[in-house]
Formats: structure tokens, C-alpha cells, sequence
């Protein structure tokens, strides 16, 4: 795969205008953030819904995958509403935008506008998340039910010979019955379909259009030299497997999970 890396000097790069490099940082940040979690999302959408044909997971990969991909995304809403409040504060209404603006892509205009649009509405999911979910271990959510079950419905958790391997499926479940509730669906798999539908759809790939065509921008500015590299073509995303349970150490190393079974 043909990938091309630029190169800047130091001293270019602090020339800029102390603004438009704070800015250009910023947004460089969030972009290899926002990539970052992007990413996690991948495989582990595999385990939590299989397309047809394609490895079958057992019922413990799949809870475990399942809160992955929900913390993914909870980081995801954060990471967003941060770039929101940077973008609000760095860009509109600046010398930096009335000077930049025009040199936009009619892209970029339209995807900041979706982007700001979308933020105008107080009552979004990417905020809602955000406030609530994205960090937060809230006493007021924890004092809600763990789901909308019979009084005799069985929780669980599980622990392996490893610590890596201990994973406490309950409290997620009261988190998911939280989520449910804050952004509305029947289930949580529905809820999931949204909370990672609305965010992409709705901010992340609009700022992506505008955040890029940004920082191509100022990076032209620098004294910048181009060179192509190879590098080997990635897994296809379809076959992706996601990290979820630690090989089993040694039983000398390993944890001593006796003294927790009866």
C-alpha cells in the first residue's frame, strides 16, 4: 500500500503564527484521536454483530467486545464535544477564519455547517453521552435498576487465572439499561446501532471534511518536502479480531482466584 510522508523543519513550523499553530495542533490531535477510536470500532463490530458466515463468538466474547465497542464510542462523544467547544472557540468569529475561509473547500464549509448544526441542538446524543457517560460514574445512574427484568433474573460475572481476564458483566448492565433510557431504543442493541450511527454520521465524518481541508491548509505554509513509502496492505477489516481475553499465565504467576469461589 502507497502511503506519502511529509517532512517540515522546526524552525518552519515556528513561524507560523501562534494562533494558527495552536489551532493546527488542536486539530491535529483530535484527528489522530478520533482516528484512533475509529479504529478500536472496527473489529469488535464483528463480534457484536456478525456478518453472515463470518466466526461465531461465544456469549462471554460477546459481552466483553460489547462494553469494548461502548467505551470506544463513549470516548468517541467526548472526543467530539471537545472538538466542538475548540472549534467554537478557535476558529469562529477569528482573524484565523476571516482569514482562512475563503481558501475552503465548498467540503469543508458544508462540514463545518453540519458539525455546527448538529451542536446547536443542546439535546444531542454526542452531548448527552458526553455529560453523562463518556467519564462519569454518576451515583444518581447507579442507584437505577440493572435492567427491566423479573426479580429472580440471574447477573454474572466472570474471573480467570488472570486478572486480564475478570470481567464484571453486571455493572455493564446497568449501564446499558442507563443508555437505553438516555438516548432511547427498545434494547441495547439498538441503542448501540445509534450511539454508533448518530456520532459518525452526524459530527465526526463532517469535522473529519473540515478538520482536513484545515490542516492541509496551514501545513502548506511550511517548508514541506514529500516522499512516497510502502508499507504492507492492512487485514481485511471484515476479519479484523478484536483483543478480548489474556492468555492464561503460568499458575505461578497467575492470579490466585480460588480465594473468591466458595
Amino acid at each position: 500500500m502507497k502511503l506519502w510522508r511529509f517532512t517540515f523543519s522546526h524552525h518552519a513550523f515556528y513561524r507560523l503564527p501562534e494562533e494558527k499553530r495552536i489551532f493546527w495542533l488542536q486539530l491535529a490531535q483530535i484527528r489522530n484521536d478520533l482516528r484512533a477510536i475509529d479504529g478500536i470500532c472496527i473489529p469488535l463490530l464483528n463480534v457484536v454483530s456478525p456478518r453472515r458466515g463470518a466466526n461465531r463468538y461465544s456469549q462471554t466474547e460477546q459481552w466483553i467486545a460489547l462494553h469494548q465497542l461502548t467505551f470506544a464510542m463513549r470516548q468517541l462523544c467526548g472526543t467530539l464535544k471537545e472538538a466542538h467547544t475548540v472549534v467554537h472557540k478557535q476558529w469562529h468569529g477569528t482573524p484565523l477564519s476571516k482569514q482562512m475561509d475563503s481558501s475552503l473547500s465548498q467540503e469543508a464549509k458544508e462540514g463545518l455547517k453540519t458539525f455546527n448544526k448538529y451542536f446547536n441542538n443542546s439535546d444531542n446524543l454526542v452531548t448527552t453521552i458526553r455529560q453523562n457517560f463518556a467519564h462519569h460514574f454518576d451515583s444518581e445512574i447507579l442507584k437505577g435498576r440493572l435492567c427491566s427484568c423479573a426479580p429472580n433474573e440471574l447477573h454474572e460475572f466472570i474471573i480467570g487465572e488472570t486478572y486480564g481476564n475478570t470481567f464484571y458483566k453486571f455493572a455493564e448492565d446497568l449501564r446499558h439499561n442507563a443508555i437505553v433510557r438516555a438516548i432511547g431504543g427498545k434494547n441495547i442493541q439498538e441503542a448501540i446501532a445509534k450511539l454508533y450511527d448518530e456520532p459518525r454520521q452526524s459530527a465526526l465524518l463532517p469535522f473529519e471534511t473540515f478538520g482536513d481541508d484545515v490542516l492541509f491548509k496551514i501545513a502548506s505554509e511550511l517548508d514541506l518536502k514529500r516522499e512516497e513509502v510502502r508499507v504492507e496492505s492492512p487485514s481485511d477489516p471484515k476479519m479484523l479480531r478484536p483483543f478480548l481475553l489474556f492468555p492464561e499465565v503460568e499458575p505461578d504467576l497467575a492470579a490466585d482466584t480460588r480465594k473468591y469461589v466458595p
